[in-house]
C-alpha cells in the first residue's frame, strides 16, 4: 500500500516541478520574444534603448573612476535602471509624436540623459561605498 502512495506523491512533485518551471522560466522567454518583436517593429525604440544602456554603463564607469562603487548601492537598481528604461521609451515616443526625424540626435539626448541620471542619482547613495 505504501508504494502506490509514493508514486502519487512523485507524480505531484513532477507536476509541480513542471508548473514551477513554466512560471519561473517561460514567462521570461515570452517577454524576451515580445521585446524582440517590438524592437524589430520600432527601430528607433531599439536605438534609444541601446543609447540609454550605453549612458547607464557610462555613468557607472565614470563613478567607478571616481572611486564610487555604484553596483553596491540600492539607488542604481531601484531607481536608475527603471528611470533609464522609461527615458528610452519617452524619448522614442516623444520624437515620434513631435515628428522629429533626427534619430541620431534623439539617441544622443537619451544617452546624455541616462548618463546624467546615473551619475547624479548614484553619487548621493550612501550604500555606494567609496573604494580606496
Amino acid at each position: 500500500m505504501a508504494a502506490p502512495m509514493m508514486a502519487d506523491e512523485d507524480k505531484e512533485t513532477a507536476l509541480q516541478k513542471v508548473g514551477n518551471f513554466l512560471t519561473d522560466n517561460v514567462w521570461q522567454y515570452a517577454h524576451i520574444a515580445g521585446a524582440a518583436f517590438l524592437f524589430y517593429e520600432d527601430r528607433l525604440l531599439f536605438a534609444c534603448s541601446i543609447a540609454g544602456f550605453v549612458g547607464l554603463l557610462g555613468g557607472c564607469l565614470a563613478l567607478e573612476a571616481a572611486r564610487i562603487a555604484p553596483t553596491y548601492g540600492e539607488r542604481l537598481w531601484r531607481a536608475v535602471v527603471p528611470v533609464c528604461g522609461a527615458l528610452a521609451v519617452v524619448f522614442s515616443l516623444g520624437s515620434r509624436l513631435m515628428h522629429i526625424t533626427a534619430h541620431a540626435s534623439v539617441c544622443a539626448a537619451t544617452l546624455v540623459a541616462c548618463f546624467g541620471v546615473t551619475a547624479l542619482t548614484v553619487r548621493g547613495d550612501k550604500d555606494a561605498r567609496l573604494r580606496l
